[in-house]
């Protein structure tokens, strides 16, 4: 066999003045070097003969029943072999060879007509591989073949086997492997190739070997102990320089400020850090770098100017990774702007079976209803990551599933049950919080629990699952120094567990450790005699969102008409936007308490639960909340998956009380119903006239004292006149 190995040029001029270009393969047992311009004649050297090597080392002469339809049928397989099966230099592989399974095999001859082949040096060992296709390829990752292959077998071997290793695949490009550098994973996509053999192969925990198993076109497979008996034909080389590490997560962004804004990214292989910045996309005149060698980067920028787009471009001190007019960002506003705020609950499905595309569909639903509207604030509820908060997971759900936001808007998020994973804490691995007070509020000390502003508004994030919740524990403490430093114009309070939930969690029960409970006991008396304008949970995988609510802190059962500040809708179109005379942190004002934990999935209700009495409406639809925030104006919408709007409501700040406003009004044969808003401890009486001009009103009701913030009147006795008109006035 003769095989050309390109690694060089040379370039020689002869004595006789004709000159020649020449390819050489260097650090063979021999080399090979060809004319490839010139009119003279060709002159070529030839290579030795390779040398083959089996793997895994026992199917040399040994055989097992196995059957695997690897070049059969439609799929991707990822075989791994561990370094110790190869002999320690590297070898330059150029050739595949399978053989038929001893008992499922046949002699065949069929062509596939598209297989693809990678192979890379992958630093997974063969018992830790991922499900996640992607993962588990080496930076050096290289095609070795793409096309139409010619397969056959003779079947030629002893009953028992081991049959001969006569399924041969030439490569279409050799691949440098240095055992050294890690194990060798050889990446198959085969489209189909009707009539192949089963393959050769087993399945044993100690052969290190194993492979994942999935459709040919799927990100994730199925890890298993099995694996292909293949003979490697290759010949010893050099090792070729290292190429430019691959970037294998983000960028992302954390801690935004005015000031600051930290650029984070993973790259395959360790590698120093750069980050290119400026105000034009090709104009980034300023640059950060780090030369210590890692592969989870943070570079900070620093001394940015307030409310500034900036564009930046990610990768090492000579290569870049990652740029472009859309890795950009801009810098938290000083002062009051229109605030547009993104908020997920319980998103993290992405890798789980049979929920792939609802956090998607929830994904694209708002990057439609938003379009070019830049998204200031993202804040995520928890659940990030299901089921365990692994760093694998986190990479399904969070970073392949959000990459455009990630690269344009910072980040914030509260932790979740599932995102409580004490193996490496993942979490607090790949966020970054403020902990100082650098982004606003009081030092936290903390990422568990922080704080930061945005314009004119403070937000509080809390840990209601692995953190201390009572009164007297440093999260609490710290949650009031922060709230009376605060000064802001609203206050927005966010952590996993709501304290009003009735739908896949109880509020009323004590859960799975007494979080909802402890933190409406706790927490929420706090927040509202600090003035909090807006709660927002998850947990509960489902939309629920209350009236306005002020003291309300034990069952649900417990619950007072005049703990609702506001029983309408909250809808400026219906009975009116919720108002708040106040503008800035005033006291117990009331206010508006979201479970917002549909933007990955559903799941069924408890059994028997009715709607929370403290909730205005309960959905159970996908979805993500939208909230913009303007001067003294707060409009919300729950933004369905489709595009629909299930629920709107908005706050006003620093207004008078609404004048007298009835809600709902209807009037039968013998029948009138009427509903208002009101004041608890007011007093409200119905009157009727013949005429609006009238200035004769007469009592219909008697007088009527509010014990909250709606308050009803029904009677069947109507005035005997042909037409009449309704009032409702407040009276001393």
């Amino acid at each position: 066999m003769n095989m050309l190995l390109c690694v060089g040029i040379i370039r020689l001029r002869s004595a006789l003045g004709w000159g020649l270009t020449w390819w050489v393969g260097t650090g063979l047992l021999g080399w090979t070097a060809r004319a490839i311009e010139s009119g003279e004649p060709v002159w070529s050297l030839s290579l030795p003969e390779p040398r083959t090597l089996v793997v895994p080392t026992n199917m040399l002469t040994q055989d097992s029943t196995f059957g695997s339809g690897t070049l059969r049928g439609p799929c991707r397989v990822q075989l791994v072999y561990g370094a110790a099966l190869f002999p320690p230099e590297p070898m330059a592989i150029v050739e595949l060879r399978f053989r038929p399974d001893r008992q499922y095999g046949s002699a065949f001859s069929t062509t596939a007509s598209n297989l693809v082949i990678w192979c890379s040096t992958t630093t997974r060992a063969p018992d830790d591989l991922s499900r996640t296709f992607d993962e588990n390829v080496g930076e050096d990752a290289t095609e070795v073949f793409n096309g139409t292959a010619a397969l056959s077998s003779a079947f030629v071997g002893p009953p028992e086997g081991p049959k001969v290793f006569d399924i041969v695949i030439p490569l279409g490009r050799p691949f440098v492997y240095d055992p050294a550098a890690g194990n060798l994973l050889i990446d198959i996509r085969n489209y189909g190739a009707p009539g192949a053999s089963l393959l050769s192969g087993q399945a044993r925990p100690d052969d290190l070997a194993s492979r994942v198993v999935g459709a040919v076109s799927a990100s994730l497979g199925s890890p298993d102990t099995g694996a292909e008996a293949v003979q490697l034909v290759y010949y010893p080389t050099n090792v070729p320089p290292s190429p430019p590490p691959r970037l294998t997560r983000g960028p992302y962004l954390q801690k935004g400020t005015p000031t600051n804004m930290l650029v984070c990214w993973r790259t395959s292989r360790a590698a120093d850090s750069r980050v290119q910045f400026g105000l034009q996309p090709d104009a980034l005149q300023w640059a950060v770098t780090d030369e210590a060698p890692v592969t989870d980067h943070v570079i900070a920028l620093t001394n940015l100017t307030p409310n500034t787009r900036y564009y930046y471009a990610v990768g090492t001190s000579d290569t870049t990774l990652a740029g472009g007019p859309d890795y950009t960002f801009v810098t938290t506003p000083t002062n009051a702007k229109p605030t547009r705020i993104w908020v997920l609950g319980d998103s993290g499905t992405a890798g789980q079976p049979g929920y792939e595309g609802l956090a998607a569909a929830v994904r694209d639903a708002y990057y439609a209803y938003t379009g070019d509207r830049e998204t200031d604030v993202w804040l995520m509820l928890g659940d990030d990551a299901y089921l365990s908060g692994t760093d694998a997971e986190f990479q399904i759900a969070l970073f392949d599933a959000y990459p455009t936001m990630l690269r344009r808007t910072p980040l914030w998020s509260c932790i979740g049950n599932h995102d409580v994973n004490p193996v490496g804490w993942p979490y607090l691995q790949i966020f970054h919080f403020p902990t100082n007070g650098e982004a606003g509020g009081v030092p936290s000390g903390s990422e568990k629990y922080y704080s930061f502003d945005y314009g004119n508004i403070h937000f509080v994030c809390l840990d209601s699952e692995s953190s201390d919740r009572t009164p007297t524990g440093p999260m609490w403490r710290w949650l009031e120094q922060d709230l009376a430093a605060n000064t802001k114009d609203w206050l927005i309070a966010f952590w996993h567990s709501p304290p009003y939930s009735k739908g896949t969690h109880d509020s009323d029960s004590w859960d799975l450790s007494g979080q909802m409970l402890q933190m409406r006991q706790y927490f929420v008396p706090l927040l509202e005699d600090y003035g909090v304008d807006l709660v927002l949970g998850g947990h509960s995988h489902d939309y629920q969102r209350s009236y306005l609510l002020d003291g309300h802190y034990g069952y649900s059962t417990e619950l007072l008409p005049s703990m609702i500040k506001d029983s309408g809708s909250g809808r400026p179109g219906d009975t009116g936007a919720y108002r708040k005379s106040g503008l800035g942190p005033q006291p117990h004002q009331g206010a508006v308490y979201v479970v917002a934990g549909s933007s990955g999935w559903v799941t069924q209700f408890i059994p028997g639960l009715q709607q929370h009495p403290a909730m205005y409406i309960t959905n159970r639809t996908l979805g993500s909340l939208v909230i913009d925030i303007y001067s003294n104006r707060l409009d919300a919408v729950f933004l369905r998956e489709t595009g629909a709007i299930d629920d709107c409501f908005t706050i006003l700040k620093g207004v008078p009380p609404e004048p007298l406003r009835l809600a709902t009004f209807r009037l039968g044969p013998s029948r009138i119903q009427l509903q208002w808003k009101s004041i608890a401890g007011r007093s409200y009486q119905v009157q009727w006239a013949s005429g609006l001009d009238s200035s004769d009103w007469l009592p219909l009701s008697p007088v009527i004292t509010a014990t909250s913030a709606t308050t009803g009147w029904t009677n069947s006795s109507l005035p005997s006149v042909s037409q009449a008109f309704f009032r409702v006035v407040q009276v001393q």
